[in-house]
């Protein structure tokens, strides 16, 4: 028998919100196997058969059980998810899954499976170019709405509220790797180590120019895993546990960042990809940065990242599991760094 994280009370007084049938029942629960699950993480099928009025059916869902927040402070990504469909889906310019129940501690919610491929298809130039416009396009509808956003406590705020519970983990993080000197391509290296010492203790610089920006609603996550299209071509925009407050350029980072990470190269150079995302916020919004000015924001934002996210990987991730990593890390995500911490970042003593 496959055991649920909810009981059947919670998930039929969903399913009787979701349906506004308040005489609906739940007559059996199977795990089930549905495209929408395979494609999530941390996350199951389920079909539910329940009854309205005498008359059977079936309704495909997933059960996603988000792990607590790795980072003590940090909203739970479970509510951050479930608050967003609650509060925000119906101001979004494209569709979400559909919220059927979740657990107020946010340790489980049950949404309406939604048709997908199994694996994200490898995207070609035009798939790129759609994404990023769907992205600028919520970056739009929420422009300099940081305010408002800010009646919602869920949404994570890593350039404010959130900033220091960032920057102290990220130095907890080059404390391991010196302490265990793993992974050896920055530990072995002491001008790599004295370079990231000085990005952590430059942070205020890093963000400064970021929070110079108009703020809008972040996906946070947003990547082919998490983008797929309806039989009319709308996009449909799942797994929202890291829906956040800051300025827009960051969900475009990630998205060519975990793009190349998971799947290579990409089919279109990054520049045609930022110009593109420049050209439809200057279309709909009016919004305009010189060349020399995208270059700064792009380079303090992967700074950011960097120090917000990937450092922490490195000092976690299991040597086995970051040697076959350790040439796309030091391609993608090391070298950039150094180099934009380089130009951007001031020199202490002369040297890093």
């Amino acid at each position: 028998m496959v055991a649920w994280p909810f009981t059947i009370a919670e998930l039929t007084a969903g399913l009787r919100r979701y349906f506004a049938q308040p005489a609906l029942h739940v007559r059996a629960l199977a795990a089930g196997d549905n495209a929408h699950a395979r494609r999530a993480r941390e996350a199951r099928g389920l079909t539910v058969t329940y009854e309205v009025d005498g008359d059977a059916a079936t309704i495909e869902c997933v059960v996603k059980e988000p792990r607590a927040a790795r980072r003590p402070g940090l909203a739970h990504p479970g509510v951050r998810e479930a608050g967003l469909y609650r509060a925000l889906a119906v101001q979004l310019p494209m569709a979400t899954p559909a919220l059927i129940a979740a657990d107020s501690a946010g340790s489980w919610l049950v949404v309406e499976a939604v048709d997908a491929e199994p694996e994200p298809v490898t995207w070609g130039a035009q798939a790129f170019e759609q994404a990023v416009t769907t992205l600028a396009a919520l970056h739009e509808r929420f422009w300099g709405l940081s305010e408002d956003l800010s009646a919602y406590p869920w949404l994570a705020r890593p350039l404010t509220l959130d900033y220091e519970i960032h920057v102290y983990a990220a130095a907890q993080a080059l404390g391991r790797i010196v302490r265990y000197e793993q992974p050896a391509l920055i530990a072995q290296s002491a001008p790599v180590l004295s370079t990231l010492g000085q990005i952590i203790s430059q942070a205020d610089q890093v963000v400064q120019p970021l929070r110079a920006l108009p703020f809008t609603l972040l996906h946070g996550d947003f990547s082919q895993r998490n983008l797929v299209r309806d039989e009319d071509g709308d996009p449909i925009v799942l797994d929202w546990q890291r829906a956040a407050i800051g300025p827009g350029l960051l969900d475009l980072l990630v998205l060519v960042t975990n793009s190349r990470w998971d799947h290579g190269e990409l089919p279109v150079p990054e520049s045609a990809l930022t110009t593109h995302y420049r050209a439809e916020l200057k279309r709909c919004l009016h919004v305009a940065w010189t060349d020399a000015e995208w270059e700064l924001l792009w380079d303090h934002a992967r700074l950011w990242r960097f120090m917000q996210e990937t450092l922490s990987w490195a000092a976690s991730t299991p040597p086995s599991g970051f040697d076959a990593r350790a040439g796309q890390f030091d391609e993608l995500w090391l070298q950039p760094v150094l180099a934009a911490a380089e130009r951007r970042l001031e020199k202490v003593g002369g040297s890093w």
